[in-house]
């Protein structure tokens, strides 16, 4: 996963400026803990390749490595997405959040949950509609996926709103597919949401500074 446009410490002269580099640091350090958890689960599956191409392996253990091939190749690389994805989108969060101190001094006082406390918020404060924002209908799209992910453990059947969730699969080829009735996240949604996340939040201070 490839790490968006970046700024340094050294474009920091205001307050903002800051705000936006340490948005960018703790968004790389999600990026980086992915991309070194693949490649080590990479050094893994080539270890135990590599043993499994030795002769006379005890039947024992060679079953034993070939369910743990097939675990780190599946399921271990679908929870390694799932669990970034998570993080990403409360890292997300935690940047609106921390707008909201910045240039309101509190946080929203709607009741609303998600996203739409942030959008009725900044509307209503700034007269800034996140709804104009960069990638907004994506990162929308992106906390569906998150509830039934936290809530139901990606089980569509039990989503809150199912046809939503099923809808935004057949849209999004690209970024999601089912197995078992469960939504699971490709590795291209975090890239995508990785870029959308950084421009989002450079676009919302622009609006509001």
């Amino acid at each position: 996963m490839s790490h968006p446009q970046q700024l340094t410490i050294s474009h920091c002269s205001t307050k903002v400026d800051f705000h936006r580099f340490a948005c960018q640091c703790n968004l790389n350090m999600h990026i980086r803990y992915f991309n070194e958890h693949k490649r080590l689960v990479k050094n893994q599956i080539a270890d135990i390749i590599e043993e499994l191409e030795k002769n006379l392996l005890d039947p024992t253990r060679k079953q034993r490595l070939e369910m743990n091939k097939h675990v780190y190749l599946n399921s271990y690389r679908h929870h390694m997405i799932i669990n970034n994805f998570l993080t990403m989108y409360s890292h997300f969060e935690e940047c609106l959040g921390v707008t909201c101190q910045l240039f309101s001094g509190k946080m929203p006082e709607n009741k609303r949950s998600g996203l739409e406390r942030f959008r009725q918020h900044f509307e209503s404060e700034h007269d800034v509609k996140l709804s104009s924002g960069p990638s907004w209908s994506f990162v929308c799209d992106c906390a569906k996926a998150r509830h039934v992910l936290l809530h139901a453990a990606g089980n569509v059947t039990l989503a809150r709103d199912k046809k939503k969730v099923e809808d935004l699969i057949k849209r999004n080829h690209d970024y999601y597919t089912t197995e078992n009735s469960r939504i699971v996240p490709r590795e291209r949604l975090l890239v995508k949401f990785s870029e959308a996340i950084s421009e989002f939040t450079e676009w919302l201070t622009d609006q509001v500074k």
